[in-house]
């Protein structure tokens, strides 16, 4: 199967990313480094992302086609994940912010890189609760929650992105509730061609969608998610998705929630929405 080794190396660091793993924010040049690294990645430039990547201890592996940067998820710079086509200009970003937190994330987003040739893929590198003091309550006291905090790694290479105007499709998971498998929302950006295209493929797929204001939902929309306000500032889209627990467990499910997504992309590369070279 096309990106199976891919999915192998990435799905492999997943376990690792533990609710009292290490973590500490950039800092200095670390930051500038950062920016240096999205512009790499925006430009498909696969030499100038290992030598970024390098600086901030990402490790890369070229398997199946494609270059896997990583960090260690047993470091304090536990920072994020990153899969490009070398030499591709990507036109929209598959985010997967809370790996291990939200359960089987990362399979579905794989599954979307896998199957759009001009997908980048972006993972946070530790679980959301990683460097947090035991006391911690509040998301923003969370240091490693990429969609609740600017600052972490993931979030600075994802500012980066949209501000060269990509698109995100980002996934989250939630405990199963009476009604709705996915919840779909544009987060505090609005809506557009790529969520309407989105909402219409999952339909097809028999999955049970939600959108809008519902109180069945509400907590779900994900209207204060980082890179959705990144989005709303640079009129980007951004399509903020919450797969339910038995979803997300079930492969099958896994596969077509994963194709749907990709055919949504598909239908807005055919109409000159996205595009890449």
């Amino acid at each position: 199967m096309v990106g199976a080794e891919v999915a192998a190396l990435v799905a492999g660091t997943v376990p690792a990313m533990r609710r009292r793993g290490r973590y500490r924010p950039p800092g200095g040049q670390e930051v500038g480094d950062l920016a240096e690294l999205a512009d790499a990645l925006a430009r498909g430039d696969a030499e100038d992302a290992v030598r970024v990547g390098g600086r901030l201890g990402l490790a890369s592996d070229t398997v199946g086609g494609a270059l896997v940067l990583r960090s260690d998820p047993d470091t304090e710079r536990a920072w994020l994940v990153a899969v490009l086509r070398p030499g591709v200009v990507p036109g929209v970003v598959v985010e997967v912010p809370h790996p291990n937190a939200d359960l089987d994330t990362e399979a579905v987003g794989l599954g979307v890189w896998r199957r759009c040739p001009g997908a980048l893929y972006l993972q946070a590198g530790a679980h959301r609760a990683a460097g947090a003091s035991p006391d911690a309550c509040e998301r923003g006291d969370f240091p490693a929650d990429v969609a609740a905090r600017a600052d972490t790694p993931f979030a600075r290479v994802a500012a980066g992105l949209v501000a060269r105007g990509l698109p995100q499709l980002q996934l989250h998971g939630f405990a199963d509730r009476e009604g709705v498998d996915v919840v779909l929302s544009p987060g505090a950006s609005a809506g557009g061609p790529l969520l309407a295209a989105v909402a219409e493929r999952l339909a097809a797929t028999g999955e049970r969608v939600g959108v809008g204001e519902d109180p069945r939902w509400t907590d779900l929309l994900g209207r204060r998610n980082v890179q959705g306000l990144a989005a709303a500032e640079r009129a980007t889209a951004f399509v903020h998705l919450e797969l339910s627990r038995s979803l997300r467990r079930d492969a099958g499910r896994r596969e077509a929630v994963a194709d749907a997504l990709a055919r949504a992309v598909d239908d807005l590369e055919a109409s000159g929405g996205i595009s890449w070279r």
